[in-house]
Order: structure tokens, then sequence, then C-alpha cells
């Protein structure tokens, strides 16, 4: 088990928490009850989304930031 993540470390898998880092790719806007004619309202993971505050907390709580 030391062997293994020796291995990972070298590796820089462990080091830099690039698990926790990897990015999905971007999927396309797809409208919704929340968008208008004036702006769209861009969910986590499509693109033009910009995580703010609240998103940051609620995909910590998920796990998945």
């Amino acid at each position: 088990m030391k062997t293994f993540a020796a291995i990972l470390l070298m590796t820089g898998f462990l080091s830099t928490g690039a698990l926790a880092q990897q990015k999905e790719t971007p999927k396309e806007h797809k409208c919704t009850k929340a968008c208008t004619k004036e702006k769209h309202a861009y969910a986590h993971g499509e693109k033009g989304h910009t995580c703010g505050e609240a998103c940051k907390k609620m995909m910590d709580k998920k796990g998945k930031m």
C-alpha cells in the first residue's frame, strides 16, 4: 500500500489534489423556466456559467469541487 501511495505522489496525482480539481467539459446551455428574454440562467456545468459563492457552497456540500 505504501508503494501505491508513493507512486501516486510521484506522478502528482495526489500532491495537488488532482482528483478534486478535475474539470468536466462544459455542456451546451439549455434554457429553462429561469431564463428570460433579457438574461439566461446558466446552470453549473453549462457553458457560460460562473461559480459564485452560493454555487461553491452547494458544490462543496455535494463534494464535487
